[in-house]
């Protein structure tokens, strides 16, 4: 699969989920810095389980396939027990391509 296949289906991604948009936007502001879900909740106003739905999927209302993490825009960092999720560089340089249009 190309980069370009994946680049549109991470854009349709993005444009299918609000939640998702809400989260990646929020950790492009704070990056290089991870941030841990319930923070990532009180800074965009999403519900704590939405946020982990957007980040990893979950049931069927967020699927796995589409999850932050499974495509790579998020990554997962743990620390000292805690798990903290942070932008990319993939995902960083994804931002930045989509505000250059």
């Amino acid at each position: 699969m190309s980069e370009e296949v994946l680049f549109e289906e991470v854009l349709r991604s993005l444009r299918r989920s609000r939640v998702r948009t809400e989260i990646v936007m929020y950790l492009y502001k704070i990056y290089p810095q991870a941030s841990y879900p319930a923070e990532i909740s009180r800074n965009t106003g999403i519900d704590p389980t939405n946020v982990l739905g957007g980040l990893r999927g979950m049931g069927t209302r967020f699927d796995a396939a589409n999850s932050l993490l499974t495509q790579g825009v998020v990554e997962k960092v743990e620390r000292e027990k805690a798990t903290y999720y942070r932008l990319s560089k993939r995902g960083k340089s994804l931002i930045e391509s989509i505000q250059k249009t």
